[in-house]
């Protein structure tokens, strides 16, 4: 009569590596650092890949020219008229600086602005950024409800800006009003 083997001795044990203090250490290769590059790399959190030196550390400076920034900058309110230029109105302009580098450069938009610019994100691509603030809050006075959406507006864009698929569209260049540098280094992949 045979014996069957027990469930212990066919599986292998993993053996987990530490370090001399006992922490755990990365169980990599190489090989899974490579997505196609000649250097060591990982996908970053956001979706970015982010390059490794040859210790495996990541090489932040290189990485700032890469990345974009988006900070607010203040509002103006302006006077608009609608209704056959019969009936005048106060809108507010949301104003960003906008970073790639060490290149800074300041947009204002409207909030149709970003309300037109999100339809044809989600039209072109159908992966929208995160949501735009509602188009009207109740119970929020006028200052209250500027300075929200301000923040979900610069929230907006800092989304738009780390999708790669986005940051190369005409449609988000042309919002942020790239200049014809920083267009032409977001075309070349530098």
């Amino acid at each position: 009569s045979r014996s069957m083997p027990s469930t212990e001795e066919e599986k292998p044990k993993k053996k987990y590596l530490r370090n001399p203090e006992g922490e755990a250490q990365a169980q990599w290769k190489d090989s899974d650092l490579d997505f196609g590059g000649k250097k060591k790399q990982m996908i970053g959190s956001e979706g970015q890949v982010i390059q490794l030196d040859d210790d495996g550390q990541e090489q932040a400076a290189e990485q700032e020219k890469k990345s974009f920034k988006s900070t607010i900058s203040g509002t103006e309110q302006k006077e608009g008229k609608w209704l056959m230029d019969m009936l005048s109105t106060e809108y507010t302009m949301f104003k960003f600086t906008i970073q790639f580098g060490k290149q800074k450069w300041e947009i204002a938009k409207r909030y149709s602005d970003f309300d037109k610019l999100d339809n044809r994100l989600n039209d072109k691509f159908g992966l929208p950024p995160i949501g735009l603030p509602p188009k009207k809050w109740f119970g929020l006075n006028e200052e209250e409800l500027i300075v929200m959406r301000h923040k979900m507006l610069n929230e907006y864009i800092k989304d738009c800006l780390k999708r790669p698929v986005l940051i190369h569209s005409r449609e988000l260049q042309s919002f942020v009003e790239m200049p014809p540098d920083v267009l032409e280094a977001v075309n070349k992949g530098k």
